[in-house]
């Protein structure tokens, strides 16, 4: 019996330790979480990534026109911010940021009212420079034992974090280069904003601006989470995105951008398109619209400006279209320049509908029928040449369902008539003097450029060459379309030869300059809308200006929607041609050659010019300087008023001085 109690004895004293022991493990096990999870121990190794960046975007001239930076955001842990120093780090961070302290400290609270408890992001899309300042801070508060670690640990604490949120877009020169530089819009992309190419070049060429290859720092972690720089570090340098560089001088984009302003405001009209362009390599140099916008700052009744109407904007041209029937004609053998056609006095009935020509000829030349701009001339051209080669040659100069391939986004085509179409007489003759034919300005520049560049010409483009930043090397982007040969070196400056013609004698009589090679056509064009032809008109013109040294450059200029008092292109577009080439010659990139006398006759012209200027700004110096001595003056008089009326006034031996101001 006694051994019966002993042995139930044991096993109780058995099951208790072991009850004791599984309690005992279980509050060790416990004790560890609760360490663990309270101070966030760290792993053994900690690797921090150095995100790369999206490429720039620069000018020939070395301006930056678009760029990234990074973005971070600043947090904290409430477990170990000092309760006691918390308005201290508040009024500091506050100081720091330039964000308001109650803005700070409702941050502490949900919307009910409750302490938040744990991460409190307290600003976000901090730029680089104010990171700078806030590792400042950091360092500061650090010191001042602003965190505290509230664990058994007492060197491990989280203080005030800053991480890297994503990177943002910036322009520097707000709307310069708008709307062809286009814009960006934000991807999330694992809590991480990246930046992609919505519109322009910016999404031309978002897949070289964005190939970028992160870089990172890997090592072993002390107690309070740095990394041990050893021998065991590894790291990997970032490689940012290419960087383009254009072929646009930001000072002459400028000086087209003031040309354009002004010319809006001048002619009312809805805006204006003007482009210059190198023509032995279609490198283009400035292109602008009076439309610009901020891409940061988008407004309402900016959202039609941002598709560049450089590229997305096919509309009827007009008599700038028959220069290319002419060529096309020139090219066929069917006509020579004095050919001659009868021109009816100015009216000529095909069917029931009826041609006419502003000014009243009964004949004209072929190279005449192009320098007064005759419809009934050119339809009856059109006609010889036949409407499938007539076809053939529009698309040969790269018009119709085909884009220019300029380097921008989201180029349209512009459309030529069906060969069922065209065999109506009147649709072949309209076609042939640019209406029921739609091209875009991009288009016509580059057919254009055949007749300044012996028939040939390359895709116009708007950037030169890549670049890996801290790198000279240069890479050049292969062209995705083919260049145009529509007619022979021969054609080309028969065409050309007529095109200076219209300049001394036609209807591009205004943008005459002396001493340079200047030719264009003219183009007023009624606009369809709403199914009929409105009083409101498309005025452009296309040409070039050369100078001996071999400066060649081909121009266009669109103006959309003038008012009717300038309607017509040689009261509209070809002045906007005129200063666009005058700003060329004060850039040096082209120079007039004058005789000796007629030099001296500008340079007189132009310092007579320079002196009144200087004269209107001394003028205004003096008037300022004048209001500033009256203002003293009666500053002063009111002062000794005050003062005389003191009882114990004592006259000043200087309050009678004059103001030698």
């Amino acid at each position: 019996m006694r051994r019966k109690k002993e042995k139930l004895l044991a096993k109780k004293v058995k099951f208790i330790k072991i009850i004791i022991f599984i309690l005992s493990t279980i509050f060790f096990l416990k004790v560890l979480y609760l360490i663990f999870a309270h101070i966030h121990m760290p792993p053994k190794r900690k690797e921090i990534k150095d995100r790369a960046l999206r490429g720039s975007i620069i000018s020939s001239d070395g301006y930056i026109i678009s760029r990234s930076i990074k973005k971070w955001s600043a947090s904290i842990h409430t477990a170990y911010l000092d309760p006691k120093k918390k308005d201290f780090f508040l009024t500091l961070f506050s100081i720091y940021t330039n964000i308001p302290k109650k803005e700070l400290e409702k941050k502490f609270f949900t919307k009910d009212g409750k302490k938040k408890k744990g991460w409190i992001t307290l600003a976000k899309d901090l730029d680089a420079k104010t990171v700078i300042f806030l590792k400042d801070l950091k360092y500061k508060l650090n010191r001042f034992k602003v965190f505290r670690s509230p664990g058994i640990n007492k060197n491990f604490y989280y203080g005030l974090t800053l991480t890297p949120t994503g990177e943002a877009r910036e322009y520097p020169l707000h709307e310069t280069l708008s709307p062809i530089l286009g814009y960006t819009r934000n991807k999330e992309e694992n809590h991480y904003t990246k930046i992609v190419g919505f519109n322009g070049i910016e999404k031309y060429y978002d897949k070289y601006l964005n190939d970028k290859i992160d870089g990172y720092i890997s090592g072993k972690r002390d107690v309070i989470g740095n990394i041990i720089f050893d021998k065991s570090v590894q790291f990997k340098q970032k490689e940012n995105g290419y960087n383009l560089v254009l072929n646009i001088s930001l000072k002459l984009q400028k000086t087209l951008d003031v040309i354009l302003d002004s010319y809006k405001e001048k002619l009312h009209a809805k805006e204006i398109i003007a482009a210059v362009m190198r023509s032995e390599d279609s490198k283009i140099i400035a292109m602008t619209s009076s439309n610009r916008y901020d891409p940061l700052h988008i407004k309402p009744d900016e959202i039609e400006n941002l598709q560049p109407k450089m590229i997305s904007y096919p509309y009827e041209p007009g008599s700038v279209l028959k220069p290319i029937t002419y060529a096309i004609a020139l090219e066929k053998g069917i006509i020579t320049p004095q050919t001659v056609f009868p021109t009816f006095n100015g009216k000529m009935h095909v069917g029931g509908f009826t041609i006419t020509d502003d000014e009243p000829f009964s004949s004209l030349s072929a190279l005449d029928i192009i320098v007064h701009s005759s419809n009934i001339g050119i339809s009856q051209i059109a006609w010889k040449i036949g409407r499938k080669d007539f076809k053939d040659g529009l698309l040969r100069f790269g018009l119709g369902a085909q884009k220019s391939g300029i380097d921008i986004g989201n180029e349209q085509v512009g459309k030529i008539y069906s060969l069922a179409k065209l065999r109506y007489k009147t649709n072949f003759a309209t076609t042939a003097y640019g209406y029921g034919i739609h091209a875009t300005f991009a288009q016509l520049l580059k057919a254009y450029n055949c007749f300044n560049n012996d028939g040939y010409s390359l895709p116009p483009r708007v950037v030169n060459y890549l670049t890996k930043p801290n790198s000279n090397k240069k890479f050049f982007v292969k062209k995705d379309y083919k260049a145009i040969h529509p007619i022979s070196a021969q054609t080309a400056q028969i065409v050309k030869d007529t095109l200076k013609e219209v300049v001394k004698r036609g209807t591009g009589s205004a943008a005459k300059i002396e001493g340079l090679e200047i030719g264009g056509k003219t183009g007023t064009a009624m606009i369809y809308e709403n199914g009929k032809y409105q009083k409101e008109y498309h005025a452009s013109f296309y040409g070039f200006a050369n100078d001996k040294y071999n400066h060649r450059y081909t121009i266009g200029v669109l103006v959309i929607r003038p008012d009717y008092q300038h309607h017509f292109a040689s009261q509209s577009a070809v002045p906007v041609f005129k200063e666009i080439v005058n700003a060329l010659i004060d850039n040096k990139l082209l120079k007039p050659d004058l005789s000796y006398q007629k030099q001296k006759e500008k340079e007189e012209l132009e310092r007579q010019k320079e002196e009144k200027i200087k004269e209107i700004q001394r003028q205004k110096a003096k008037e300022i300087k004048e209001k500033l001595r009256k203002e003293r003056e009666k500053i002063r008089k009111e002062e000794l008023k005050k003062a005389k009326s003191h009882p114990h006034f004592i006259p000043s031996p200087s309050a009678n001085e004059p103001d030698l101001f």
